[in-house]
C-alpha cells in the first residue's frame, strides 16, 4: 500500500468510529467498538506517515469536483508525514485510554464522535494538496475542537475556555487565508506543489508579507507569545484525552503551517524573517516555562509547558531559515530535522502527561498540586509512567527530549558559520535563552512531579487514591515510545533525514550517521554522541550499585529505630514544601514579569495580630492578558454598546438602513 492508501484506511477507521459512537447509543460495547476502530485508524496513520517519510511525496490525487469548494486534492508529503505519524500515535494512545476514562452515556458517545471527526479533519490538513482543501480542513479542526473543549457546556469555565480557543483560531484563520491569497494570486495556482515551484515569481515584498501573515496566523494555533492565551484557558477545562489531543497534536498544526511556508512554499527567505521567527520562538520558550513555574493546577502547568516546547521548535525552524539565507544548506536542513524530531518527542511525552493528569484528577478529585502528595504509593504504575514523561520533557538523558534538544543546541552553537558576527551573536543569544529555559524546565518538573507524587499526602482524598480501574495501556504505550525514540535515535534520524532530503534536497545521511550508532550534527569537526550507548551506559550505572547492594547486604535481621527529626515531635503534611513555596525563588527573581497582586487576611480581630491564622493570597495576571487582550476586549465591548441602539427592533428603521446602503453603493458606483 502507498502512503495515501494508508491515509484512506485511517480516514475510514475514524469515520466508522464516529458513526459507531453516534449510532451505538450509550452502551459500553459501542464505546469499546468505537475506540477499537479509532485505534486501527491511528495505526494506519502511523503506517502512512512513516511511508511518506521513507519514500517521499506521492502523486496528487483529485477527488470530486464541487461547485462551491472546487476539487478536493490530496497528497502524502514527507513534511506532513512526520505530523501524520504523530497523529496516528496519539490516536492509538487515546483510543486505549478512553474506554476506562469515559462513562458509557450519550454525552460520551457524542464526544467520541466529534473527537474522531477531529482526527479525520487533522489528517486532511496534513494530506491537503491545494489551498481550498487545506483551509476547509483547517476550519473543520477548529470547530470540532471547540466542541471537544465544550464537553461540559453548562460550566462557565468550559464556555470561557472554548470561546478563547475559537476566537483566536478564527483570528488566525483570517490571516492564513490572506497569506494563501497572496501566494495564489502571484503564482496563479491553488495547488501547493505549483505554488512551491513558482515561488520565484513572488516579489520579495509580497513573499515577506505572506510569510508574516502565515507566521502570525499559524502562531495563534501553535501558541506563540503573545498569541498563546487560549492554551491555559482551554486545556484545563477539556477532558484529559481532549487536553492531550490539543497539546499533543492540535498545537502541532500551527508548527506544521509555519514549516509549510518556511521550508516548502517559500524556502530560503530573507534573513530578518528567520531572525524574527527565531526570536519569537526563544521568547515563547522563556515566557512559557516562567509562567508554568507559577501554576499549581496540573493542567495549566502542562499547558504553559506546551508553550515552552512550541518555542523550542519554532526557534529551531527560525535558526534554520537564517542558515539557509546564508547558504549554509547543511545546517538549514539539520535544524529543520532537529525541530521535526522535537515535534514528535513533545507530542509523545506531553500526551502522556496530560493523560496521567487525568488519572490523578480522577483518583484524588483535584488537580491542585498543594492538595496532592504521596501518590507514588497509591498510584505506583502511574508514578513510573509519569516519571518517563517527566524525564523526557525535562530533557534529561537518556529519554527522548534530551536527544532532540541536544541536536537543536548543537545547531545553534554553530552560528559562527554564517560569517556575520552580529548574526552569530544573535543565534548564540537564542541558544542561551533556550539554555535558561532548559534549566528552568528541569526545576519546574522536579516540582511538577515531586509535589504530587512524593512526600506525604496533603489531603484525605490524596491519601485514599486508588489505581484500581484506571487506564494504563495508553500512557504506557507512550512511555515505551519515549524510550524507543531515545534509544532508537539513529533509526529515527535516518527516517527524518530522508524526509528532509525530499524537502530541502540536502543529503544529511553521510555526515549525520557515520555508523556505530553515533550522531554527528551536520559538520564532522564539531561534536558527536550516541544516544543508544548513552542509554546503555546510564542503565548500567543505575543497575550496578543495585546489584552490589543486593550481593553485599547484611543477612542479619533488620531493626527499625526512630529517625532523628531535629527535635520535632511529629512531621505533618503541612510542614512540607508546597508547590508555590518550591518556586518562590523564581517568582522573586522574575517579580517584574509576574507583578502579583498580594493580599493578607487575619482570622483574628486582635489589632496586634497576635492570635489566629493569617491567610496570604497572591494572584498573577499574565502580562499579555493584562496589557494586550483586556484593552482589546474593553474596546470591543465599547463598540458593541455604541452600535447596540441600531438594533431597535423597528422594521421601518431597518428598511431605512437598507435604503441608505443601496444609495451609497449607487453613488460609489457612479463615481
Amino acid at each position: 500500500m502507498n502512503s495515501l492508501s494508508w491515509f484512506y484506511a485511517a480516514a475510514a477507521g475514524w469515520g466508522l468510529a464516529a458513526a459507531v459512537a453516534l449510532t451505538g447509543g450509550s452502551s459500553r460495547a459501542a464505546l469499546r467498538a468505537a475506540c477499537a476502530l479509532s485505534a486501527l485508524g491511528g495505526a494506519a496513520a502511523v503506517a502512512g506517515g512513516v511511508s511518506s517519510l521513507l519514500w517521499g511525496n506521492s502523486h496528487v490525487v483529485s477527488l470530486g469536483d464541487a461547485v462551491v469548494v472546487g476539487t478536493m486534492q490530496l497528497q502524502a508529503s514527507s513534511l506532513a508525514g512526520v505530523f501524520a505519524a504523530l497523529l496516528g500515535l496519539v490516536a492509538v494512545a487515546l483510543a486505549a485510554y478512553a474506554p476506562r476514562y469515559h462513562q458509557a452515556n450519550a454525552g460520551s458517545a457524542l464526544y467520541l464522535a466529534v473527537y474522531n471527526l477531529a482526527l479525520l479533519a487533522a489528517l486532511a490538513v496534513f494530506a491537503a494538496a491545494n489551498v481550498v482543501t487545506f483551509l476547509v480542513a483547517w476550519e473543520s479542526v477548529a470547530l470540532l475542537c471547540y466542541l471537544l473543549i465544550l464537553r461540559h457546556p453548562r460550566s462557565d469555565t468550559a464556555a470561557s475556555g472554548a470561546f478563547w480557543f475559537l476566537a483566536l483560531s478564527e483570528a488566525g484563520f483570517v490571516l492564513i487565508i490572506a497569506a494563501f491569497v497572496i501566494l495564489a494570486a502571484k503564482t496563479h495556482s491553488l495547488q501547493l506543489d505549483v505554488i512551491a515551484s513558482r515561488a520565484h515569481l513572488v516579489t520579495p515584498g509580497w513573499r515577506d508579507a505572506a510569510y508574516l501573515l502565515a507566521l502570525t496566523g499559524f502562531g495563534f494555533k501553535a501558541g506563540l507569545v503573545p498569541l498563546h492565551v487560549w492554551l491555559p484557558e482551554a486545556h484545563p477545562v477539556a477532558p484529559a484525552d481532549g487536553s492531550a489531543f490539543l497539546s499533543g497534536l492540535v498545537v502541532k498544526l500551527g508548527a506544521y503551517g509555519i514549516a509549510l511556508f518556511a521550508f516548502r512554499l517559500l524556502p530560503t527567505g530573507a534573513t530578518w524573517l528567520g531572525l524574527l521567527t527565531m526570536a519569537a520562538g526563544a521568547l515563547t520558550a522563556a515566557i512559557g516555562i516562567l509562567y508554568a513555574l507559577n501554576e499549581r493546577d496540573l493542567k495549566r502547568f502542562l499547558a504553559f509547558s506546551t508553550i515552552e516546547n512550541t518555542g523550542i521548535i519554532i526557534t529551531a525552524f527560525g535558526a534554520a531559515m537564517v542558515f539557509g539565507s546564508y547558504g549554509q544548506r547543511a545546517l538549514w536542513a539539520f535544524l529543520l530535522m532537529a525541530g521535526l524530531y522535537h515535534v514528535v518527542n513533545h507530542g509523545t511525552y506531553k500526551t502522556l502527561l496530560f493523560l496521567e493528569a487525568g488519572v490523578v484528577e480522577h483518583t484524588a478529585g483535584t488537580r491542585d498540586m498543594d492538595r496532592l502528595g504521596g501518590l507514588i504509593h497509591r498510584l505506583p504504575r502511574s508514578a513510573v509512567i509519569s516519571l518517563a514523561g517527566t524525564l523526557g520533557i525535562a530533557a534529561l538523558p537518556p529519554l527522548n527530549g534530551f536527544v532532540s534538544e541536544w541536536l537543536i543546541f548543537q545547531g545553534l552553537f554553530q552560528g559562527f558559520r554564517t560569517g556575520s558576527h552580529l548574526i552569530g551573536i544573535l543565534i548564540v543569544v537564542a541558544a542561551a535563552t533556550l539554555g535558561l529555559t532548559g534549566g528552568l524546565a528541569i526545576y519546574a518538573f522536579v516540582r511538577g512531579y515531586g509535589i504530587p507524587f512524593l512526600g506525604m499526602p496533603r489531603t484525605r482524598p490524596a491519601a485514599e487514591a486508588s489505581e484500581h480501574g484506571q487506564p494504563v495501556a495508553g500512557p504506557g504505550l507512550l512511555a515505551v515510545a519515549c524510550v524507543a525514540l531515545a534509544v532508537g535515535a539513529p533509526l529515527v534520524l535516518l527516517a527524518l533525514s530522508r524526509a528532509v532530503r525530499t524537502i530541502t534536497g540536502v543529503a544529511l545521511r553521510p555526515v549525520l550517521l557515520p555508523g556505530n550508532l553515533t550522531v554527528i550534527p551536520a559538520h564532522t569537526d564539531f561534536s558527536a554522541f550516541s544516544p543508544t550507548y548513552l542509554a546503555v551506559f546510564l542503565t548500567a550505572v543505575t543497575v550496578v550499585p543495585v546489584l552490589i547492594y543486593l550481593a553485599g547486604r547484611p543477612r542479619a535481621d533488620s531493626v527499625i529505630v526512630p529517625v532523628w527529626d531535629g527535635g520535632m515531635v511529629a512531621f505533618r503534611p503541612r510542614m512540607q514544601y508546597s508547590a508555590m513555596t518550591f518556586s518562590a525563588p523564581t517568582r522573586v527573581t522574575f517579580d517584574a514579569l509576574y507583578r502579583p497582586s498580594v493580599s493578607m487576611h487575619r482570622a483574628s480581630d486582635d489589632p496586634a495580630g497576635r492570635s489566629g491564622p493569617v491567610h496570604y493570597e497572591s494572584e498573577v495576571t499574565p502580562v499579555f492578558l493584562r496589557y494586550l487582550y483586556r484593552p482589546v476586549i474593553r474596546a470591543v465591548e465599547w463598540l458593541a454598546d455604541t452600535v447596540r441602539p441600531l438594533q431597535s427592533g423597528d422594521v421601518n428603521l431597518y428598511l431605512l438602513y437598507v435604503f441608505v446602503v443601496i444609495l451609497l453603493a449607487y453613488l460609489i458606483g457612479a463615481l
